[in-house]
């Protein structure tokens, strides 16, 4: 049995391979954090266009060029959950909050380029869950599987950036993606015949990484695109958009975006519709609808996102809310029954940035 529990596990791991990023995605590649600053979590996790700010040396450097020297700093909390459903009855919750994700960024300019660097929390490998383990669901149970995971991928960059035009810019910013991740399973058996069993393994790895993008940002209307290099616990991702200034809506700015992960691959899409909609002269209300097809994984998402920024003198303060649905098939214990897995995200983002230079 103890070669059993430990099989079991491994091949749920590899089976979740074939799978995007969701909760369950822990004990594989990690969960993508969705956002990492205010901005980006109102917004949907826009990439290659969205709010000017220092932490865009993580998604499209380009849009840094045309900033004056200024530091940011972001902190954010998440709660994943997954609701197993068999017969449309809730079967197993299973829940894991973090708070430890934060975001540190600087630009500086040096003549006609602005430099920068930063770091980032960009993925989390927390789970927990537990499973009642049966030979046949009309038979008594045999024990109960126990999975914990822990650990976070994070990204440490330096960025490069320049004005071509008044109104095109091109970027760059490349540095290290470290993971660093731990995971504990256990087999519980309610047998005298069957004994209990565990197994525990770590997972290290530190690769280059790299950001590459070009703006165009003019007075009505913007557009970028943006492209995040492959490594062994991140697919590469290429997103582009667009965004206009609508005058007779109260100078708000619609725009919309499309990321592809794993282009020529899985192919897998995230589309994203967002508004910047000023309230006074100096605070903006930010808003988002985002959603996916992942046909591979046989899932459909859909995300709602809210916030607002504040500008105080030479700071800016910001919040976003981000809540994301997707339902899958497939848990992270093999032969578990279910109809459907219905999963689950809330991050609530707080940050600031601040201006060095002359107001």
């Amino acid at each position: 049995m103890r070669t059993f529990a430990i099989y079991s596990i491994a091949l749920a791991v590899l089976a979740t391979q074939a799978f995007g990023f969701g909760y369950y995605d822990s004990i594989t590649k990690g969960t993508v954090i969705p956002g990492i600053t205010p901005s980006t979590t109102a917004l949907g996790s826009v990439r290659a266009l969205g709010i000017t700010e220092a932490a865009s040396i993580f998604f499209n450097p380009a849009q840094t060029a045309f900033l004056s020297s200024g530091i940011q700093l972001a902190g954010s909390s998440i709660q994943w959950s997954e609701r197993v459903i068999q017969t449309d009855i809730e079967k197993t919750v299973r829940t894991y909050m973090t708070n430890d994700n934060g975001t540190a960024a600087v630009v500086y300019p040096l003549g006609p380029l602005v430099i920068g660097a930063g770091i980032a929390k960009i993925g989390e490998f927390g789970y927990e869950g537990s499973h009642t383990v049966y030979d046949d669901p009309s038979d008594p149970e045999l024990g109960v599987a126990v999975l914990y995971a822990s650990g976070s991928q994070w990204e440490t960059l330096g960025s490069i950036s320049a004005a071509v035009t008044d109104q095109f810019s091109v970027g760059f910013s490349g540095g290290l993606r470290t993971v660093d991740a731990e995971y504990h399973y256990e087999f519980n058996s309610h047998l005298f015949l069957i004994p209990d069993s565990s197994a525990y393994w770590t997972e290290e790895d530190q690769a280059f990484a790299w950001h590459a993008g070009a703006a165009l940002t003019g007075e009505i209307f913007k557009s970028g695109v943006s492209y995040s290099s492959k490594t062994d616990y991140m697919d590469d991702i290429i997103a582009f958009g667009a965004s206009a200034l609508a005058p007779h809506l109260k100078n708000t700015t619609v725009g919309f975006e499309a990321q592809v992960a794993s282009p020529f691959d899985d192919n897998r899409f995230l589309g994203n519709l967002f508004f910047q909609m000023p309230l006074t002269e100096t605070m903006n209300a930010l808003t988002s609808v985002s959603f996916d097809d992942n046909r591979v994984a046989n899932r459909a998402g859909l995300g709602f996102g809210l916030g607002f920024d504040l500008r105080i003198n030479r700071f800016t303060v910001g919040g976003g809310l981000l809540s994301r649905f997707k339902a899958r098939k497939n848990t992270a214990f093999p032969n578990e029954q279910s109809d459907r897995v219905d999963d689950s995200s809330t991050m609530f983002t707080l940050g600031v940035s601040c201006l060095l230079g002359d107001l």
